[in-house]
């Protein structure tokens, strides 16, 4: 069963996120093994980031070894919450 994946990361952007995707972060997220779907905005204070995932454990390989290692000083990312995912409908 696939999982949801929800964290707020504290003291990003908009411009941050941009360099993210124009820095290629978005294009290397698409080809992770168990990635599904990915979906963020803006927040008080930072960003709200939610994903499908196949597992909380090739989720947290992503983020360990190519989020983590990367974020900018003064962001903050709680604890992942991870969510079964019961349904899941894609457009075709």
């Amino acid at each position: 069963m696939a999982v949801i994946v929800i964290q707020e990361v504290s003291g990003m952007t908009t411009e941050m996120a941009d360099g993210m995707v124009q820095a290629g972060i978005a294009d290397q997220l698409k080809s992770a093994a168990g990635f599904r779907h990915h979906a963020s905005g803006p927040m008080d204070n930072g960003y709200r980031v939610i994903e499908v995932w196949d597992s909380p454990e090739a989720f947290q390989a992503w983020f360990d070894g190519t989020i983590k290692p990367n974020l900018p000083p003064g962001v903050t990312v709680a604890d992942a919450v991870f969510v079964d995912a019961y349904v899941e409908v894609q457009s075709d």
